[in-house]
């Protein structure tokens, strides 16, 4: 049978009697409905995802701007070449970034692991879903709550996996340094977008959402039927 292997520490040898180098494994589940290797598989898959969406929106916004603007203002309430110019900039940033995700860097949160970021994380509550720590953006850690798992993979007129994946890349300083003045994913969000235009261009499910969201598409079916 076909065993995942993966490195969890490296330690150097002497040659005083006795000498040992304990380490310790934390086996939990980050998912209780997969196993961790197929939790990183996906997650590695949303991110491929991620990136070919934030893909179409820059070619959309640099070549089809007539078509793009419609979507533009339904997420952000606003149409302006400054906007317009922000994103252009900013979703090659967010895009470099979420190519230096990696699997290790996509973490469960637990107490221990927060001792070791430059900010307290919010604990688990039971409804919030991940959460970055932005003085270590260089680093790419994502740590993941209970609730995460519960959400579909790619459901795009829903909550989600995918975007909460994007959403909280978009909090990086060097991507789009975004806040959470707003949450939401679907009309409500769109709604209170156009009430409240000069505060979207850096709400973190407003960029999300303008990148990901589709009414009707699920782009997670064969994701989670594979497991992978």
């Amino acid at each position: 049978m076909a065993q995942e292997t993966f490195e969890v520490a490296q330690s150097e040898t002497n040659t005083i009697d006795g000498s040992t180098h304990d380490v310790y494994i934390n086996n939990t589940l980050i998912c209780p409905n997969m196993t961790n290797a197929q939790f990183r598989g996906l997650m590695m898959n949303l991110r491929d995802i991620a990136v070919n969406k934030i893909d179409e929106r820059c070619v959309s916004l640099t070549r089809n701007w007539s078509k793009e603007k419609e979507r533009v203002y339904t997420w952000f309430g606003q149409t302006d070449e400054g906007l317009r110019r922000a994103l252009i900039a900013g979703l090659p940033r967010l895009k470099a970034a979420m190519l230096e995700l990696t699997p290790g860097k996509i973490l469960r949160y637990d107490d221990e692991r927060a001792k070791t970021m430059s900010c307290v994380p919010v604990t688990d509550n039971g409804n919030n879903d991940a959460s970055v720590c932005k003085p270590d953006s260089s680093k790419r850690i994502i740590c993941l709550y209970s609730h995460f798992c519960t959400t579909a993979a790619a459901r795009l007129d829903g909550e989600n996996k995918l975007k909460n994946l994007i959403h909280e890349c978009t909090h990086f300083t060097d991507t789009f340094d975004s806040v959470d003045t707003a949450y939401g994913y679907g009309h409500a969000l769109q709604i209170w977008g156009k009430m409240n235009p000069t505060k979207t261009a850096n709400n973190a499910d407003t960029i999300a959402c303008y990148i990901t969201y589709a009414e009707g598409v699920d782009l997670g079916t064969d994701l989670q039927l594979c497991g992978c």
